[in-house]
């Protein structure tokens, strides 16, 4: 069997129990929301057959952002397994994208985001993830618009951060 590269959203539930017997296909996924998104459970998307559980809730340790837009689903940040299958993705728009860095050509941004990520630029570098939060959009939109422009020479990337923080190449500022 294939690995999966997209999720199919099974729902949302109030119990783990509910959430994990929904599950069926590699990348099949299910919330778990009791007032605020508790975590999401995953059947591992590589086919392994194993329940991924992703905390989705701070107060219960380090936990990823999910992100809910168009009927879409993107988790922040990757998800990698240092176990067992050692899978590592990245959940975009309902998409997995496997980090073997093989589908670049994926990774698109549109105008309307590139616009946006440039006024928030300053001359000052600043992280992408700063940007999403401040502008409120989904940080691998964010990232990818944020290397569109510097494709475009309209941004800079700070080459000693490894490409995670970026400024205006011509601020207003």
């Amino acid at each position: 069997m294939l690995r999966a590269n997209k999720i199919l959203l099974t729902g949302t539930y109030l119990t783990r129990g509910e959430a994990a017997a929904s599950l069926k296909m590699p990348g099949d996924t299910a919330l778990v929301q009791r007032g605020v998104p508790r975590m999401s459970l995953m059947n591992c998307p590589c086919t392994c057959g194993d329940i991924l559980v992703i905390n989705l809730d701070p107060r219960a340790g380090p936990a990823w952002r999910i992100y809910r837009r168009r009927g879409a689903l993107s988790l922040y940040p990757s998800y990698w397994r240092d176990t067992k299958c050692e899978s590592h993705f990245i959940l975009w728009r309902n998409q997995i994208h496997w980090c073997d860095w093989g589908d670049e050509n994926i990774w698109t941004s549109s105008n309307d985001i590139e616009e946006k990520v440039l006024e928030a630029l300053t001359s000052q570098f600043t992280t992408y993830e700063h940007v999403a939060e401040k502008l409120q959009e989904i940080p691998w939109d964010v990232l990818q618009a944020c290397h569109s422009l510097v494709r475009r020479g309209l941004a800079v990337a700070n080459i000693k951060r490894r490409s995670t923080e970026f400024k205006a190449s011509d601020p207003k500022y």
